[in-house]
């Protein structure tokens, strides 16, 4: 049992460092979708123009870039006049890639390790340059029309997160310890005694 817990152990030890050593550079990989797919999966979509474009450290592609829109409309959950959406810097990381400042169709999530009322979004999210069809295809998704933004700037700060490295370390970390966690109570179950016992005078 031990022989084959550690042969397991090191199984998913090596596996795991090969994500966490996999080249940064690796292209993202998008599986295609159509709009209403988009729509149900982000908490807020809006069209709006890019104001700005700030990248927390800039050494990895996975670094956190922040982007804030001048709302026009949302289609879907809220979102503010000037709203902050983070994603990776590059393209490689499946960050947002934007040409010029729009106007852009945007479809964020919500996050609850993000700074209040700041939104993310992804390459493979749906987000794109805004469209007279693509429009015609949110409002068919969404079932509503365009609303007003609310008013004020949200989450148009950059706070500085955890570069990529760090956070596969974390996830390294945190499996590897629910592992031995798990094995652990494994082994004591094994090695506690039975709970079967012989009643008086049974004989065999």
């Amino acid at each position: 049992m031990r022989r084959t817990t550690t042969c397991l152990l090191a199984a998913c030890v090596l596996l795991l460092a090969g994500w966490v050593w996999a080249p940064a550079a690796s292209a993202c990989s998008c599986v295609g979708g159509t709009t209403a797919e988009h729509v149900e999966r982000a908490d807020v979509v809006f069209s709006g123009r890019l104001l700005s474009r700030e990248v927390a450290g800039g050494s990895s592609s996975s670094d956190p870039a922040l982007h804030v829109f001048a709302v026009e409309t949302v289609w879907k959950g809220t979102a503010a006049s000037e709203q902050g959406v983070v994603s990776a810097a590059s393209g490689a990381s499946c960050g947002l890639e934007l040409d010029g400042d729009g106007p852009f169709l945007v479809f964020a999530t919500t996050a609850p390790d993000l700074p209040t009322g700041q939104l993310a979004a992804g390459l493979c999210g749906g987000t794109a340059r805004l469209a007279a069809d693509l429009t015609s295809e949110v409002a068919a998704a969404t079932g509503r029309g365009p609303e007003e933004p609310g008013p004020g700037a949200v989450g148009t700060d950059l706070v500085g997160g955890p570069s990529g490295w760090a956070v596969w370390v974390g996830a390294v970390v945190a499996t590897l310890t629910v592992a031995a966690l798990a094995v652990t109570g494994e082994l004591r179950r094994r090695r506690a005694p039975g709970c079967a016992h012989r009643a008086p005078g049974y004989r065999r």
